[in-house]
């Protein structure tokens, strides 16, 4: 008995029509190597985007924490006690008798 890449299909009008599987075969290992090309690039650039991903945020981490030194040194350099430490090397003198000016309600400057 020899065996046959033929598949026999009758259709309702009662001739018969032979199928080759070898054809079938061949279209099935296409189609599962064309989307398996496709899952391989698909999970390559995903790898790739999460590794991008998780050095963004080691940058974000690293400048939030710069970003909270800055914050730290400022607030340090604009205390009460930093200011008048600096103030005393400046040789400044206190201002008494302030007068501010009243607004008359004239323009200044005119066009």
């Amino acid at each position: 008995m020899t065996k046959s890449n033929y598949c026999s299909v009758r259709k309702k009008t009662g001739e018969v029509k032979n199928f080759n599987l070898k054809y079938l075969n061949l279209f099935i290992f296409v189609f599962i190597a064309v989307f398996g090309g496709f899952y391989l690039f698909n999970i390559n650039e995903l790898t790739v985007q999460g590794f991008a991903l998780q050095e963004l945020r080691m940058q974000v981490d690293t400048l939030a924490g710069e970003k909270m030194d800055i914050e730290e040194k400022i607030n340090s350099t604009q205390s009460y006690y930093s200011l008048s430490s600096r103030l005393n090397g400046l040789n400044m003198v206190e201002a008494s008798n302030i007068e501010y000016l009243k607004d008359s309600g004239q323009a200044i400057a005119k066009k």
